[in-house]
C-alpha cells in the first residue's frame, strides 16, 4: 500500500535505489558466509486454508476461499551473528488491483549479538504497547488489515532500517532507525466516479522511533517516542477530470510521545497507556488535513479460574480542534479521511471487555472481544474458537461483527462482517 506520485517528490532530495539498511544485510550476509557456521538453519511454517463469508475490502463479497503459506528460518551463520526471516505468500482478495496473489517479506534481518547494543540490521517487526487490542503507542511498524487471517499478529509486518537493544539503568533501551517508510493498507469504499491509486512506499525521510522499557518487581513500564510518519496513510487528491476525481496517499509527518505501565495486584492485571501525538500540517492544499490528539486506555484483566480470563478497559480520545477547508472538494476530503482514520468527533471514549478461556485440557480455546465507541455508538464484536487436532494440525473459527452508523468509524466497516472457519498445519 504502488504507484509513484509527482506530488511526493517534489522538494525531496533523490533516494538510493536501495535502503542502507538492507545493502548493510547484503554486505554483512557475504561476509557471515565465508565463516564456517555452527548449525544449520532452524526452519519454521504453516499452511492455511480456509473459507470466508466475506473479504475485508469493504466490497459485500458473499463468500471466498483464501490460503496462506508461511515460512520462517533462524540462521546462526557464525558466532554471535544469525540471519532470521519471515515471509508469507497470500492468496485471497486483498489488492485494490483485484489480483489475489500477494506476497510479503514480514522481517529480514541480520542480528550481531556479541556486538554493544546487539543492532539488528535489515527488516524488523517493532511492537509497542501493554493495553490490550487498542495501542496508541504502536506508531512503528505497519498493518495490512485487508489480509483474511484469523489473528492480528499475521497483519503486522516489519520496518526497514538499524535497530539497536542496549542494555541502559537497569531497562533496555530500543533505538529504531528506519529508512525506508512503509503505510499500513487499510480497506477503502469509493463512490462511483472516483479512482484510488495506492502507494505503500512514499518518499520519506527516515523515521527515529526510541523506547526506554523496564520491567521490575512492583511494575513494568515503559516511555517512548517517535518522529517520522504516521503509519496510517493519509488521503490527496491527484487529479480532477471529465472522467471523475483521482485520489492517492500521502504520508504524513508526526511527533508521537507515549508511555505504558502494568503490574500485578492480587488477581488483577493492570494496565495503562497514554500518548500524545502532533500531525505536521501539509503545505500542499491537495493533502487532507490530519488532526492531532491525545489518547489514553487503561483497565485490568482478572483472572477468574485456571486458563479463564476475563478483562476490562476504558479509553479516550481529544482532537485538537483544526480549522476546515474553504474548497468543498477538500472539505469532502477531510470528512473522508476522518472517517477512515478515527479523527470525527472531539472527544471520543468508550470501553473493551475480553473473556478468553481454555477448553479441553487446554487443546481448545475460546476467545471473545467487544469494543463499544461513543458517541457515534459503534461496536465490534469479534470471536476465535481454536481447537489443536494434533501438535501440528489446528482448526479455528470465528466471527467479526461491526455496527454502527455509516458515519462512524466501526460502522463504516459493516460490509467487512464475516464468519469464517480455517485448517492450519503447521512445522
Amino acid at each position: 500500500m504502488s504507484t509513484s506520485d509527482p506530488m511526493a517528490s517534489r522538494g525531496r532530495r533523490p533516494r538510493a535505489p536501495r535502503c542502507l539498511a538492507s545493502r548493510a544485510l547484503a554486505a554483512l550476509a557475504v561476509l557471515a558466509s565465508s565463516q564456517a557456521w555452527a548449525e544449520a538453519p532452524a526452519t519454521r511454517g504453516e499452511l492455511a486454508v480456509g473459507l470466508w463469508s466475506s473479504s475485508r475490502m469493504l466490497d459485500d463479497r458473499d463468500g471466498t476461499a483464501a490460503a496462506r503459506l508461511a515460512f520462517g528460518m533462524d540462521w546462526a551463520v557464525a558466532d554471535g551473528v544469525q540471519v532470521s526471516a519471515d515471509a508469507m505468500l497470500a492468496h485471497s482478495p486483498q489488492r485494490l488491483d483485484g489480483r489475489r496473489g500477494d506476497a510479503e517479506l514480514r522481517e529480514f534481518y541480520l542480528r550481531l549479538a556479541d556486538v554493544p547494543c546487539a543492532p539488528v540490521l535489515g527488516k524488523r517487526l517493532v511492537l509497542w504497547g501493554r493495553a490490550d487490542g487498542v495501542n496508541p503507542t504502536d506508531l512503528v511498524a505497519p498493518t495490512n488489515h485487508r489480509l483474511l487471517a484469523p489473528e492480528s499478529e499475521d497483519q503486522r509486518t516489519g520496518v526497514w532500517g538499524a535497530h539497536f537493544d542496549c542494555q541502559a539503568g537497569g531497562g533496555n533501551l530500543q533505538v529504531h532507525v528506519v529508512d525506508r517508510f512503509e503505510q499500513s493498507r487499510v480497506p477503502i469504499a469509493l463512490p462511483a466516479g472516483v479512482v484510488f491509486r495506492e502507494t505503500r512506499h512514499p518518499d520519506a525521510d527516515p523515521v527515529f522511533a526510541v523506547r526506554y522499557d523496564r520491567l521490575g518487581s512492583a511494575a513494568d513500564w515503559s516511555v517512548s517516542a517517535v518522529s517520522g510518519y504516521d503509519p496510517f496513510p493519509t488521503l490527496a487528491l491527484r487529479g480532477v477530470s471529465a472522467q471523475g476525481v483521482e485520489l492517492g496517499t500521502r504520508a504524513t509527518r508526526m511527533r508521537m510521545l507515549g508511555a505504558d505501565l502494568a503490574m500485578v495486584r492480587g488477581r488483577a492485571a493492570l494496565r495503562g497507556e497514554i500518548a500524545w501525538v502532533d500531525y505536521a500540517r501539509s503545505r500542499d492544499p491537495r493533502v487532507a488535513p490530519r488532526r492531532s490528539h491525545t489518547s489514553l486506555v487503561a483497565g485490568a484483566e482478572w483472572s477468574l479460574r485456571e486458563g479463564e480470563t476475563l478483562g476490562a478497559q476504558v479509553f479516550w480520545k481529544r482532537l485538537r480542534d483544526a480549522p476546515p477547508p474553504d474548497d468543498p472538494v477538500l472539505a469532502l476530503l477531510r470528512e473522508g479521511q476522518a472517517l477512515i482514520s478515527n479523527e470525527l468527533d472531539r472527544d471520543q471514549y468508550g470501553v473493551t471487555v475480553r473473556y478468553a478461556k481454555a477448553v479441553f485440557d487446554t487443546r481448545g480455546d475460546f476467545d471473545l472481544f467487544l469494543v463499544a465507541g461513543r458517541p457515534r455508538r459503534d461496536w465490534l464484536l469479534r470471536a476465535r474458537y481454536g481447537y489443536a487436532i494434533t501438535d501440528s494440525l489446528r482448526v479455528e473459527a470465528g466471527i467479526d461483527h461491526f455496527r454502527g452508523g455509516e458515519d462512524s468509524f466501526l460502522g463504516r466497516l459493516r460490509d467487512n462482517s464475516l464468519g469464517f472457519v480455517e485448517l492450519a498445519h503447521s512445522w
